[in-house]
């Protein structure tokens, strides 16, 4: 009996001491972690403090992270697979957290500042970031990743435009899209289209007419039948897109157009504010029937979007002149009528369009001259919105940098804003009209004034 109750403790006091050591061993490994993160902080630090961009010091570790990766494949040849494998999972380990700390600090370098220096009233507004490829994931289509970079660089530009640009869009990601195994299409293709959409929206937020045509979209995937095969399903939904984007958009803005050219007379002076498409139609369509008038485009920046339309309208032999909005007082008092367009139109009847919107329609207001907005009803919205501070999208604060009016750009006294502390810079985008300010909207079902909205919404959902 003694010498069974002695080798129980001598059991024990073995058991304490691999404790013991297991101890010494973690604490010995938490040590050399430290270090290593104590190290690898040093690394970035003295990166950052280096001549080279963040984008270079991510290249260059990349390189230096292949070289380790052969020095090791070579220095392990004759070791067992093992342990070349936990070689090469610990130099990746390593390059990934090097690259993502980079990654971080490239972030903190363009990005942190400008947050830091939004004016304080639209701190919640997200600023609009340049999208690139590398972050993308390997489900996101080609096709998305063009789309994004043209959102981003502003080439794809405008509600409607960028509503049709997506949906085509939309349509090749679905034409080349494959079912997996174990799931049916009405199930997945709505979660690979969200996949789509969240890496679209990196490059700048969704608008209005997306977002409609985006919930028609989705709707109708989730109505397809299991019993219809997947290529008769693809072709079908490529089929109703074709047709909604010739319904809701381009006979929608014939329609429009037909309706407008009645408010154009002989001799009438018509200001239109920025471009808007269906509008530059409807001038189109007037000159075409022979009524002879003049048309007076007020502009403003970052993108002068209307030079396009002030050069397209002259090539069709119409009279044009052309102020930025620093004029528009003295330009409305031979106006007899203006012209707008819009992002969308809110159900409480407020105007959502491009900056300077706003001014252009009360000051035509002030001076009795009637404003006429061309919408079609797919950028009806059921939001209600009060003022232009609550919702509105934040361009980048860089494009307030080019004095140029040139696409060729020239950065003037601002361009080291970011090096004056007491300096901030706002590049909104949109702002929104009162009702009270807009004589009548026409739309694809009609001319209606702008308190009449709520029953076209009605009407465009239960549809």
């Amino acid at each position: 009996m003694p010498e069974a109750s002695a080798k129980p403790a001598g059991t024990q006091t073995t058991k304490a001491q691999q404790q013991k050591g297991k101890d010494k061993n973690s604490a010995g490994a938490q040590e050399n972690k430290a270090q290593r993160k104590a190290r690898r902080a040093a690394k970035v630090s003295e990166l950052g403090k280096s001549s080279n961009t963040p984008q270079e010091a991510i290249t260059q570790a990349r390189a230096q992270s292949q070289a380790k990766q052969c020095r090791a494949a070579s220095g392990t040849s004759n070791a067992s697979n093992v342990g070349g494998g936990s070689s090469n999972s610990l130099v990746n380990a390593t390059v990934s957290n090097a690259i993502s700390s980079l990654t971080a600090q490239s972030t903190a370098i363009h990005g942190s500042d400008i947050l830091d220096k939004r004016v304080g009233l639209f701190k919640h507004l997200e600023i609009t970031r340049r999208s690139g490829t590398a972050d993308a994931a390997k489900d996101i289509h080609p096709v998305i990743l063009a789309l994004t970079l043209q959102f981003a660089s502003y080439t794809v530009i405008g509600s409607s435009a960028r509503c049709r640009a997506t949906l085509r869009a939309f349509q090749k990601v679905i034409k080349d899209y494959r079912t997996p195994v174990g799931t049916t299409l009405s199930r997945n293709l709505t979660n690979h289209l969200s996949r789509q959409i969240d890496f679209l929206i990196t490059a700048r937020p969704l608008s209005i007419t997306m977002g409609n045509a985006i919930r028609w979209l989705k709707q109708e995937i989730s109505v397809v039948s299991i019993d219809v095969s997947d290529d008769q399903a693809r072709e079908s939904l490529i089929e109703k897109i074709e047709t909604y984007i010739r319904d809701k958009i381009e006979v929608a803005d014939r329609v429009i157009v037909q309706s407008a050219v009645k408010h154009i007379g002989n001799g009438d002076v018509i200001l239109a504010f920025s471009r808007s498409a269906v509008v530059e139609q409807v001038f189109l369509e007037a000159n075409l029937r022979g009524i002879e008038f003049s048309v007076v485009v007020v502009d403003t920046r970052p993108f002068y979007e209307g030079k396009e339309m002030v050069r397209r309208l002259a090539r069709a032999g119409l009279k044009c002149e052309y102020v930025l909005i620093s004029g528009l007082s003295y330009v409305l008092n031979d106006t007899t009528s203006v012209f707008l367009g819009a992002h969308a139109v809110l159900s409480n009847g407020q105007l959502y369009s491009r900056v300077g919107t706003a001014l252009v329609a009360m000051s035509a207001k002030r001076k009795n001259v009637p404003v006429i907005v061309c919408c079609e009803s797919i950028k009806f919205s059921n939001r209600v919105q009060l003022d232009s501070v609550t919702f509105n999208e934040l361009g980048s604060p860089d494009e307030l940098m080019n004095i140029s009016i040139d696409p060729t750009p020239k950065p003037g006294p601002l361009k080291n804003w970011r090096d004056l502390p007491n300096l901030k810079l706002l590049n909104i985008l949109y702002d929104l009209t009162p009702p009270e300010y807009i004589k009548k909207i026409v739309t694809e079902v009609g001319s209606l004034p702008p308190s009449s909205v709520p029953v076209i919404i009605r009407e465009y959902n239960s549809a």
